[in-house]
């Protein structure tokens, strides 16, 4: 449910203007009103609550914010911001020590306000943690890939995970790459934006790793062999009605990072 305080607001319509799906009406001066059959596609962002100058607008719906900080006008630099952006490097080499649990949850509770289509935050995390159960997975992936190269001889992709798989049996670890750690999203199967909410969720992770120290890659040799045969991750906690999303291991990089690589200029038509 959704209120306004009639002593402190002042009619300002901006409630009105910022609801994302419009429910919310201001008319002949009265305090904003939301019609009772319209709560139902309410999308609980809290646009109304946060965006209102006075403190006029509260909710009671479920949730939690990280804290009762005035974060009004606060950004950062661009110049830090862009530096931040340009410095992050993918890490294929890792430490063997793991990431803190403290700093991870740290990280998660930050990336849960990743946007998300409705606003239906649908991503729920999967952290493995510990060498062993991290090859428990890459044998798994390598052992399929091993068979459908198999199997499909002639195929461009069979071929090329194939070699991926030799490589891993020769001690060369392109699947997970020796990471200590691996972090997985699920999202609902009957959700049409979770694949993407996954990956935006991630990109969140993977920047504000960075700050923390932390080293990330993406694993897009995990995904595709999970999907096709769920007993690679059939030992993991899915919840029911759930699929995989997009993964990547983390951990400490070994090496340090000493300037940025050169990227091709952005590529724009302006209309």
């Amino acid at each position: 449910m959704i209120t306004f305080d009639e002593g402190k607001c002042i009619r300002c319509g901006i409630c009105t203007d910022v609801c994302p799906v419009g429910i919310i009406e201001l008319k002949d001066n009265h305090i904003p009103f939301i019609s009772g059959n319209l709560y139902s596609i309410c999308r609980k962002c809290g646009h109304c609550e946060v965006f209102c100058p006075e403190g006029a607008v509260s909710s009671d719906y479920a949730g939690n914010i990280p804290s009762e900080r005035d974060l009004s006008g606060k950004f950062l630099e661009p110049d830090e911001l862009k530096e931040h952006l340009w410095t992050r490097r993918t890490t294929r080499v890792f430490r063997e020590n793991l990431v803190e649990k403290e700093k991870l949850e740290e990280i998660l509770d930050a990336v849960r306000y990743a946007p998300s289509g409705s606003n239906r935050q649908p991503v729920r995390w999967v952290v493995i943690s510990g060498r062993e159960k991290v090859t428990e997975i890459a044998d798994k992936v390598a052992k399929w890939m091993a068979s459908l190269a198999e199997k499909e001889k002639g195929d461009p992709m069979a071929e090329a995970f194939g070699q991926i798989a030799d490589l891993y049996s020769n001690g060369i670890d392109r699947i997970t790459r020796n990471a200590p750690q691996l972090i997985l999203t699920m999202v609902p199967s009957d959700n049409p934006w979770g694949q993407t909410d996954s990956t935006i969720a991630l990109s969140w992770f993977e920047i504000l790793c960075q700050s923390y120290g932390i080293g990330t890659c993406w694993l897009g040799l995990v995904r595709m062999p999970a999907r096709e045969d769920p007993s690679i991750l059939g030992h993991l906690p899915i919840p029911e009605g759930y699929e995989l999303g997009f993964s990547m291991a983390f951990g400490y990089a070994r090496y340090i990072q000493r300037g940025i690589p050169k990227r091709n200029k952005a590529d724009i038509t302006w209309i």
